[in-house]
């Protein structure tokens, strides 16, 4: 289950792709909102390994509670109800309170750069460390030290370090 981030930074970065081996993603309606603002491809519809899928009434309230709350953000919210609902494998967010509540309910959360990161083994050393320069330039905030430390994590996948 993704919210907006990832799938808005991956598009961004031209990285989009990788998500479709990540298996099939599904995406609450508010977050098919939001994406047809950032994305221009989307008003066509999403691709078909993207599902969106509506919320029972349980986890709609929860996710209300917590946009009420100011705890999360309506996408990330209804995005993160929808993964508790499914039973998710993975809850991908860029939001950091979004993160640590997944992980407060113990769904497992990953980010715009851990999906790169994931992938890398299926593309060569150039294009990832392409991608991760595109992501780094992106509208995706990531410090430089993550930067540093992505980098680092790519040259040991590909054994280009020396240890």
């Amino acid at each position: 289950v993704s919210d907006t981030g990832p799938l808005l930074h991956l598009s961004e970065a031209g990285s989009f792709d990788l998500l479709e081996s990540a298996g099939q993603i599904f995406i609450p309606p508010s977050v098919g909102i939001e994406v047809k603002r950032y994305i221009p491809d989307w008003h066509s519809g999403p691709p078909a390994w993207i599902k969106i899928a509506d919320l029972t009434d349980t986890n709609q309230n929860d996710a209300q509670t917590w946009q009420e709350s100011g705890i999360l953000d309506l996408g990330e919210a209804d995005a993160l109800a929808l993964a508790r609902q499914l039973h998710a494998d993975w809850f991908l967010t860029d939001d950091t309170a979004a993160r640590v509540m997944a992980t407060s309910l113990g769904i497992e959360a990953h980010g715009s750069l851990g999906v790169l990161l994931w992938s890398a083994r299926n593309l060569q050393y150039e294009e990832a460390e392409q991608r991760l320069n595109a992501l780094a330039a992106s509208s995706l905030w990531i410090s430089s030290s993550v930067i540093a430390e992505a980098k680092l994590a790519l040259n040991r996948l590909f054994g280009r370090t020396k240890e």
